[in-house]
């Protein structure tokens, strides 16, 4: 027996078998709630209303994370309440997968234009005497024998016949795939100009916004990987239409690149990812991956090819490389520390010639996971926060400029930091109850937006429990850097550059991320936040080919480190976990707050 299930406030309707999970009719119509934890009942993200209808509740994460007041309205996690009966069921805001807001910037300052395609123009010529003069392979269909043509080159092959003279119709796409967020760049590859940008959710996110919750999908299910594989493609081929609109025809685009982890690019070549987990020390090939774009399903020309960022390991992507091509730590003789935040921080440090690289699990709480009022970048979430003193009511800004509903990952370094120099915590990060805006109900919390100014009709709060999550979360970042540094042999003041890669560490305040102990202090290093990384490298590699031989080379070179069991980080991480951290990494900081 089939049954209906409603989404307010879009209307979408699911028909679905009884007992299927709320959450499982939403993802089967493509509708958007938040699931860090991927369905298993643990982040209590996926909170929604049953207007009409009956469902069988799982208890205990429902006693976890469902109030008796909310249960009287009718609230449920849609992961664990299985449909009963047919129903009409409400997406509060705080649920919704809402727009995010995405990092499409990026930085490059070189502008060699070698691309690995070209066009030649040949006027009032003879097919197959062209092809025997030059000694180019024909590899595709055309019904062009003589006359006026262009070709279309990779090399010695010829990847497409055009009539006439379209060189200047030459366009290529640098694709970087986010575990979040996908955004593509179009680019023409005459000028080396970036024609259009757009961006948008990676479409696998409704299977688990978190991506071991879409490794756990992938393994549980015979076409679990196809779906991903579609769910992504799918994504970037709705971007490439709003790309490429008014600019170009699809059969017009060439040649693309792409990075992601390593993860995600498993994911988007529709590749196994069951070898990754088989064993501790896996190996994987740090070959490029190239594909043809028709295989993939990409709306683009038919003969062109994807060229996918080589990986180094299990835990440093494709992204990761492309991070480094784009800074140019492999190129130049300066010690540069580079970290990407995201769900994991990835670290490297290195100069010409070398590069160490390991990852430390970071990333969900500065991501809104296991934080009560917490959120990833989106629309109503307060990005930056300023207290101006003990007893101030805290100052914000909100994204989209609407009423806060919830904090996200720079608001809450912010928090955190303003907090700590006001003295409203203590460096164990502790909060002080006599601060008239802490209360205590089952611990203490402190407001940081009165119920009438939120867009939930209910205060917006950082309890005590949040903050030891962010210290613990910060801890892990610093322990990973001092010990890379250690084995490096290197101290701070040796640092001359330290860059930040990604979304997460172009939007955050450098100072309240050092106040916090995010990163030690770097004396004299030039800091620089470089935006989309990942996207730069795809551009680089897309424009210029020996881009492309350069990131092979650096995903061969660097080492990787697991700090796992390793005991130097777990030294680090507990000296870590107080307010900034170890004193000789925050001298500034100890004598001005501490």
């Amino acid at each position: 027996m089939e049954l209906t299930v409603t989404f307010l406030p879009s209307g979408k309707r699911a028909r679905v078998k009884k007992l299927t999970t709320i959450l499982e009719a939403a993802q089967s119509v493509g509708e958007g709630i938040r699931s860090l934890c991927g369905g298993k009942g643990s982040c209590g993200k996926c909170k929604v209303i049953v207007k009409k209808g009956s469902v069988d509740k799982n208890p205990e994460p429902h006693e976890k994370f469902v109030s008796k007041e909310e249960e009287e309205e009718g609230v449920v996690l849609a992961c664990q309440s299985k449909v009963l009966s047919d129903l009409e069921v409400f997406i509060p805001p705080e649920s919704r997968l809402e727009k995010q807001q995405i990092l499409s910037e990026f930085f490059v300052t070189e502008a060699e234009l070698n691309p690995a395609v070209r066009k030649e123009f040949y006027k009032d010529a003879f097919l197959p005497e062209v092809l025997a003069s030059k000694s180019y392979t024909l590899s595709c269909e055309t019904e062009i024998e003589e006359g006026d043509f262009t070709l279309v080159l990779r090399g010695k092959e010829v990847i497409a016949v055009e009539e006439g003279d379209t060189r200047d119709k030459f366009f290529g796409l640098a694709v970087d795939i986010g575990t979040t967020t996908i955004v593509v760049a179009l680019v023409d590859l005459n000028t080396g100009r970036v024609v259009n940008i757009a961006s948008d959710y990676n479409g696998q996110i409704i299977y688990g916004e978190e991506v071991l919750s879409r490794v756990e999908f992938a393994r549980s299910r015979k076409d679990g990987i196809k779906i991903l594989q579609k769910a992504v493609v799918d994504s970037i081929n709705k971007l490439i239409e709003k790309v490429s609109a008014e600019y170009v025809k699809e059969n017009e685009i060439y040649d693309v690149v792409a990075a992601g982890n390593t993860l995600m690019t498993h994911f988007f070549l529709g590749e196994d990812v069951e070898y990754l987990f088989s064993a501790p020390n896996v190996k994987v090939d740090r070959k490029a991956r190239i594909r043809s774009a028709k295989e993939l399903g990409l709306k683009v020309n038919e003969n062109a090819n994807v060229f996918c960022y080589p990986l180094v390991g299990r835990y440093i992507g494709g992204d990761i490389v492309a991070d480094l091509v784009s800074s140019g730590i492999a190129s130049d003789d300066k010690i540069t520390l580079m970290v990407d935040l995201g769900t994991n921080g990835e670290i490297v440090v290195g100069s010409e010639g070398w590069a160490m690289a390991t990852s430390v699990a970071s990333g969900p709480a500065f991501e809104g996971y296991e934080i009560k009022h917490g959120s990833r970048a989106v629309e109503g979430a307060i990005d930056h926060v300023k207290i101006n003193g003990y007893d101030a009511k805290p100052e914000y800004t909100v994204i989209g400029n609407v009423k806060p509903r919830s904090i996200c990952g720079s608001g809450l370094i912010d928090l955190l930091a303003e907090l700590f120099k006001n003295g409203i915590v203590d460096f164990q990060g502790n909060l002080d109850r006599k601060n008239p805006r802490v209360k205590v109900d089952s611990e203490p919390y402190y407001v940081v937006v009165d119920a009438e100014e939120s867009a939930t009709g209910k205060e917006i709060v950082i309890t005590q429990t949040d903050i030891d999550t962010l210290i613990k979360s910060k801890a892990a970042v610093c322990a990973g850097i001092a010990v890379m540094l250690k084995k490096a042999g290197l101290s701070i003041e040796d640092v001359d550059r330290f860059v930040l890669a990604g979304a997460f560490g172009y939007y955050i305040d450098m100072e309240n991320a050092v106040t916090i102990g995010l990163f030690p202090e770097f004396p004299k290093a030039e800091v620089r936040q470089i935006g989309n990384g990942s996207l730069a490298g795809c551009y680089l590699a897309l424009t210029n080919q020996k881009k492309r031989v350069l990131a092979e080379t650096i995903a061969r070179l660097v080492s990787y480190f697991d700090l796992s069991t390793d005991p130097d980080f777990m030294e680090e991480y507990n000296a870590a976990l107080n307010l900034p951290g170890k004193p000789e990494l925050f001298p500034t900081i100890y004598a001005r707050y501490v």
